[in-house]
């Protein structure tokens, strides 16, 4: 497991422009040598001056993000992933919405020359 955090501040002449938090949890489970799953979950807290910007913007965004990934090698030359993402968002209007969701399914395979 990894848990990750990442802080970015601007600041200009007038102020604080933006600050930013990016927090992510990584974890990988390795079940055997052929299978493995992986989760990802990263937040993000975005907190803007509107006051300092030439064009709109919303004072404050949140977003979570959701992954994960199902991998399994049938043998060396072909591996299966079964995949799943989301993403919720919201503004100080809104509560936590999902705004979009993904699944797919991938079959790899090496081509032997």
């Amino acid at each position: 497991m990894k848990i990750n955090h990442n802080f970015e501040r601007l600041r200009v002449q007038s102020g604080e422009l933006f600050r930013a938090n990016v927090s992510e949890v990584r974890t990988t489970y390795q079940f055997s040598n052929r299978t493995f799953v992986r989760v990802i979950t990263q937040y993000f807290d975005v907190r803007r001056n509107p006051a300092l910007y030439t064009f709109a913007v919303t004072p404050a965004d949140h977003t979570l993000l959701n992954q994960f990934l199902f991998s399994y090698k049938i043998n060396p030359q072909v591996v299966l992933f079964l995949g799943y993402s989301d993403n919720y968002q919201n503004s100080p209007l809104h509560d936590l919405t999902q705004v979009n969701r993904t699944v797919f399914f991938k079959v790899g395979y090496a081509f032997v020359l």
